[in-house]
């Protein structure tokens, strides 16, 4: 709710005076318009492209002036924030109009005062009141101008920051097909069009958050439920060096894909993103690009067909009760860490290798599976990875 301002009772000598003004008021616009357009470059050419128009709102307010001194009541600031929220949206620069009202205040007033002649004579006190009322009313035109500007700024901003977000949106879901689409898109996001890109993906929870970790590459961010997506322009090797070493410090998981082309390619580099990010598991964190593992990249990128194959490469083993089945499941990731070698893996899980080789012949039994041959290392690996990452 915009307050009025309100206006004192104008001398009787005045109020005669400001009548005969009313009566002058398509003289006084055409003044008061060609006052602008010497006091200030954007009336100037705006007289020079609309000058009818631009007598209409010298006119119109004007008149709205000149009423309410003669009637002497408030002067409605809702009309002006009306005006200013107009004026913002049309781009008309918020000095040019601030100095529009001081310039329109002043030449008001001074017509007022330049059609005070004898026989009418007026004490400077009598007009003391009335020049504290203009500017009272021109001070509280131009808070309210600034505010309104202000709204419609940060209303743009919204609108913006909403068409920004739609944008990546149709990008990474692939709802762009055209070239001109991608090339609006590029625009819009301020990004290259061929690249090369890559894609990052992490956890929503993220602190700080991994668009505060890149630094100065050009990028694009977007949170999504489950996690936040970045699409980071890497035009150099050394610009992925320098993203690689500024999400190492991370506390998240977090995937990279691989460099792709173009803008077009940027949902299958989600994808990878994904399935790298998949490839940590459950609390561990840290960075890991597509592809840096090999067999888990597989268990991630078809999780439920890896389960299946778990589940039949493991059945025994899995039916244990829990503390027998976790005990070989880890001597067996251990011995997989440790490349075969019982003693080091020994040294991991603080027990004598001895008791590995136990383990180990355990799992064999139970699996039917020998760690000595290439197939069956393969399929042991497979299996406990998806157990992993999996659960």
């Amino acid at each position: 709710m915009v307050t009025p301002v309100a206006t004192v009772p104008l001398p009787a000598e005045l109020v005669e005076i400001v009548r005969g003004q009313l009566h002058r008021l398509p003289e006084l616009a055409d003044q008061l318009a060609s006052l602008l357009g010497e006091k200030d470059e954007f009336y100037r050419r705006l007289d020079a492209s609309s000058p009818r128009e631009l007598r209409k709102v010298c006119e119109v307010n004007l008149s709205r002036a000149f009423d309410a001194f003669i009637e002497a009541r408030a002067v409605d600031l809702e009309m002006v924030r009306k005006t200013g929220r107009a004026q913002a949206r049309l781009g008309i620069p918020l000095s040019a109009v601030l100095r529009a009202f001081r310039i329109a205040g002043t030449f008001a007033y001074e017509g007022i005062i330049d059609r005070v002649a004898p026989p009418r004579v007026l004490t400077p006190e009598q007009l003391i009141p009335v020049n504290a009322m203009v500017w009272q009313i021109i001070d509280s035109f131009s808070d309210v101008i600034a505010d309104a500007y202000t709204e419609v700024a940060t209303e743009s901003a919204r609108y913006d920051e909403k068409a920004r977000l739609a944008v990546v949106d149709s990008l990474i879901e692939g709802r762009y097909t055209k070239p001109e689409e991608f090339e609006d898109a590029a625009r819009v996001l301020r990004l290259p069009v061929a690249g090369p890109f890559v894609v990052v993906y992490g956890d929503s929870d993220a602190a700080p958050g991994l668009s505060r970790m890149v630094g100065d590459l050009r990028a694009v961010w977007r949170r999504l439920p489950d996690g936040e997506v970045g699409v980071v322009a890497v035009g150099r090797t050394a610009d992925l060096r320098a993203l690689r070493k500024s999400l190492e410090g991370t506390a998240s998981a977090v995937g990279v894909s691989p460099p792709v082309s173009g803008l077009p390619l940027i949902p299958a580099a989600l994808s990878r993103a994904r399935i790298a990010r998949a490839c940590l598991a459950a609390g561990e964190t840290g960075v890991i690009g597509f592809g840096e593992r090999p067999v888990s990249t597989l268990v991630a990128g078809a999780p439920k067909l890896a389960r299946e194959l778990a589940r039949d490469v493991l059945t025994d083993l899995l039916a244990l009760p829990a503390a027998e089945r976790d005990v070989l499941l880890a001597t067996l990731r251990a011995w997989f860490t440790e490349h075969g070698s019982a003693r080091d893996a020994a040294e991991r899980l603080f027990v004598h290798p001895n008791t590995v080789r136990y383990r180990i012949r355990r799992v064999q039994e139970l699996t039917g599976r020998d760690l000595g041959d290439p197939r069956g290392i393969a399929e042991l690996y497979l299996a406990v990875e998806s157990v992993r990452l999996g659960g």
